[in-house]
């Protein structure tokens, strides 16, 4: 089969689209990834070795006057997905998020490709939830998602996919390889650590937070591993404690050794972060940004509180008093920390990435 995969903007949306393009490689088939030009999209997919295609592409300002070269942004990338879709010709279109999922998944339509979504967030996007009314088929992280889709024939509840090296880092061989990425001696391997993210850009509230807290939690005899941000890393970097238990980093592409390593995280509530921590059974301290569309990571973060497999804190409560005492007070409670490990398993869907493939080639198959 060949399949245009598109998502992009921000590793939540790529991620999954990763994950499924892995997945169908792994069956044979040949994958075409679309997205932004000199994106950080185009740069992961070739790293992973796929064939990338690039399309004109704009989110939606607020600003009117904005709003009209983005609409003629969007409509010339149309334009230009129609022409290499018809010339790939593929058998299926699969969008994971994103404003170029817009234009490319638009184009597959019109085309008469089948195509399909997947929703990430528990509250979905107004692109997700339009393009759904001409998709075969949408794909569902979360259930509460379902009552937004017309279709209801259409949705499957799969889960978020998460690529191989994520659902390896579970492995005791993968946690001693990531040990010694981190140069951890097996000697201080038994320290709990404290994996603070607040994404690629780094989350100013929680860097404030963490770094309030970060003589308490040294003292308390934590390792701390905080993700802060490019932007953010050389003026944290200045001020942080010289403490090897400390590790101060602007960003971790291999993300999977951090989270192999932690016992516990701090983070948003960003869907493709939850359903790796799902997979791996890591209990979470979760800080939804406040900002984002119809606060979607607040709805996502209630799932996971719900399950108690994480403890949920509003942006403006975090200050470094707080996040030391809700981090001693599960790390001092082993028995909470277990509870929270089975709720996260509970919310794991370690087969989306096949089920999500198996549904592409029923879609594939009827038309």
């Amino acid at each position: 089969m060949r399949a245009v995969i598109s998502g992009g903007g921000t590793g939540g949306h790529i991620y999954p689209a990763l994950a499924i393009a892995e997945e169908l490689r792994a069956r044979g088939d040949e994958i075409l990834y679309m997205g932004g030009a000199d994106s950080t999209e185009e740069e992961l997919v070739k790293g992973y070795g796929f064939d990338f295609a690039s399309v004109a592409t704009s989110p939606l300002h607020r600003n009117l006057l904005k709003v009209v070269g983005d609409l003629a942004a969007n409509c010339r990338g149309m334009h230009e997905a129609r022409k290499i879709i018809a010339d790939f010709a593929p058998s299926v279109a699969i969008g994971t998020g994103g404003f170029v999922t817009a234009p490319v998944l638009s184009a597959a339509q019109s085309l008469h490709i089948p195509t399909m979504i997947h929703e990430q967030n528990a509250f979905p996007g107004l692109a997700n939830r339009r393009l759904a009314q001409k998709a075969e088929a949408v794909c569902l992280t979360f259930a509460p998602a379902q009552r937004y889709f017309p279709h209801q024939e259409r949705i499957h509840y799969t889960g978020l996919p998460v690529r191989q090296r994520i659902i390896e880092a579970g492995c005791e061989s993968f946690k001693r390889e990531a040990y010694a990425f981190f140069e951890i001696p097996e000697a201080e391997q038994t320290i709990p650590t404290l994996l603070i993210t607040g994404g690629s850009q780094g989350a100013q509230s929680i860097n404030e937070a963490a770094y309030a807290a970060y003589s308490g939690l040294l003292d308390a005899g934590y390792r701390i591993i905080h993700l802060c941000g490019k932007k953010n890393y050389f003026s944290m970097k200045q001020k942080a404690p010289q403490d090897k238990r400390l590790i101060l980093l602007p960003y971790l592409e291999q993300m999977e050794y951090g989270l192999a390593v932690a016992d516990l995280a701090l983070a948003r509530a960003g869907a493709s972060f939850l359903a790796e921590v799902a997979v791996l059974g890591l209990p979470t301290i979760l800080v939804p940004y406040p900002y984002a569309t119809n606060d979607h990571q607040a709805a996502n973060a209630k799932v996971f509180s719900e399950e108690d497999a994480a403890v949920m804190i509003k942006d403006t409560d975090l200050n470094g008093e707080r996040l030391l005492q809700i981090v001693q007070a599960l790390f001092n409670n082993p028995v909470r920390l277990e509870r929270m490990q089975a709720g996260a398993h509970l919310l794991a869907k370690t087969t989306a990435a096949a089920d999500i493939a198996d549904v592409a080639y029923s879609i594939a198959k009827n038309k």
